[in-house]
């Protein structure tokens, strides 16, 4: 059965599930549920369009490991395999390119991802790889297979000549919206992508890209740019509509850097869920200085039920100096706001940023205890390779480099003036079980179970 593509979320050396999405690489757990992987379905849809025979993996969703690789690439025979990567599985996403050139000789390699996108050169250090894919993949993965024998015609990716010379082709336009398909989700397990603690199916909707903020830590504008681009709110609804029947899903993660970025269109997508009478249940990100009480109230109507934000810090000074744009404030009021239209919140925390001492992370602290939130998730501040937060961090002296820099949130890597690493994650862990073990919040966890909901947590809910 020969296949054309092999677009696949690869299998980690650990054995551990890892979501590998644009600005978003977390391991899957009750803290980080594994997600469809919305930007290979997407390709998988873009690819059909143009008559190409794809096949779609999610190897860590599924539990398979590389042996399940081997046989796909012996039996599928793809011209192509092109694969997700991460920053904090980097090493064992490259090697992925050794198995597949030995058991799919001939078969070109790319890899997408935002960590590949800022070091092309050091991800094609991997002999094995041919390509990265730079940016926003579909487009980019479309022009690659229809344009194979004139590389450097293909705008958007990095690649090595026959001589071994590393090229960079020019960067390539982002899709306009009107060309972003739904997603082809029926090449995938999809009984394998169960929202965290309640284990109902989901699937991920896309309606907006893009995002006009410029927080320092953020990859966000590497993958999806800076400006919104909007899809038609009918083609979204009637994606819903579809994977209701087709699928029987009606859970859904609206996936957006920033959903609210443009409230006329969240009211919009809101008015025709209701005016279609879906029976939909949905969780989006948010910023605390993009909600009001209009918009989250029909947001409510049509289906949300519950809201992130990402707040960051409790310390002004902290927030300005990642460029995140907000005030400590802010973060009060939307929080009451939503809290008080009974949508369930979850609040993200990030420490470790610069201008971060011992004093602002108990200030960061002290707002999460005295906001009324169902979950708080503390991360360790990343440098992601191309972030103003990595270029900072290097030419201050707060990283060391290694051949293949490791970055993660879930463990501290700048050595902050006075702030250690270790530090840092000590820090996080306390306030973990400071806010978990009071007993209101503790209550306001349980009553998750008890009026039948279920929690969205995850790595790459901040904006």
């Amino acid at each position: 059965m020969e296949t054309d593509v092999l677009l696949f979320n690869p299998p980690s050396a650990d054995g551990r599930g890892y979501t590998r999405e644009g600005r978003c690489t977390q391991e899957a757990g009750v803290w980080g549920t594994q997600w469809p992987p919305v930007s290979l379905a997407t390709t998988a849809a873009l690819l059909r369009q143009e008559g190409q025979r794809v096949a779609l993996r999610d190897y860590p969703a599924t539990g398979r490991d590389l042996r399940a690789l081997k046989r796909d690439l012996q039996e599928l025979r793809p011209s192509f395999a092109i694969w997700t990567t991460g920053s904090p599985t980097l090493p064992s996403d490259l090697a992925v390119a050794r198995v597949v050139r030995e058991h799919a000789p001939g078969c070109l390699t790319a890899v997408i991802g935002t960590h590949v996108t800022a070091r092309p050169e050091e991800a094609l250090s991997e002999a094995a790889l041919d390509a990265v894919i730079r940016g926003e993949p579909e487009g980019i993965i479309a022009g690659l297979c229809r344009l194979n024998a004139r590389w450097p015609e293909i705008e958007g990716i990095s690649w090595r000549t026959g001589e071994g010379t590393i090229r960079h082709n020019p960067d390539a336009p982002l899709l306009a919206a009107d060309r972003i398909p739904a997603p082809a989700w029926d090449g995938l397990e999809l009984d394998a992508y169960r929202l965290p603690l309640k284990g109902r199916r989901f699937l991920i909707v896309a309606p907006v890209r893009g995002c006009p903020w410029s927080c320092s830590f953020c990859t966000a504008p590497l993958y999806y740019g800076s400006g919104l681009r909007r899809r038609s709110v009918t083609k979204v609804v009637d994606e819903m509509a579809a994977n209701i029947e087709r699928f029987r899903i009606s859970e859904f993660f609206i996936w957006a850097d920033t959903f609210t970025a443009d409230r006329r269109y969240v009211r919009e997508l809101c008015r025709e869920i209701l005016a279609r009478r879906l029976r939909i249940s949905w969780t989006c990100n948010s910023r605390v200085d993009t909600i009001d009480e209009e918009t989250l109230a029909l947001m409510k109507e049509a289906g949300l039920w519950m809201i992130s934000f990402g707040i960051e810090s409790g310390s002004d000074a902290v927030l300005a100096a990642a460029g995140k744009g907000i005030t400590a404030a802010q973060s009060r009021s939307a929080v009451a706001l939503a809290h008080r239209l009974g949508i369930r919140v979850a609040g993200h925390f990030m420490l470790g940023l610069p201008e971060e001492t011992k004093e602002t992370m108990e200030e960061t602290l002290a707002l999460a205890l005295e906001l009324p939130l169902d979950v708080a998730q503390f991360y360790a501040a990343a440098p992601f390779p191309g972030t103003a937060l990595f270029d900072e961090a290097l030419r201050m002296g707060w990283i060391k480099m290694g051949a293949v820099p490791i970055f993660s949130q879930g463990r501290a890597v700048m050595e902050l003036p006075g702030l250690p690493a270790r530090q840092v994650d000590a820090f996080r862990r306390r306030a973990f079980w400071r806010f978990y073990l009071r007993p209101k919040a503790a209550a306001r966890f349980l009553s998750l179970f008890k009026r039948g909901h279920h929690t969205y947590l995850s790595a790459g809910a901040q904006k």
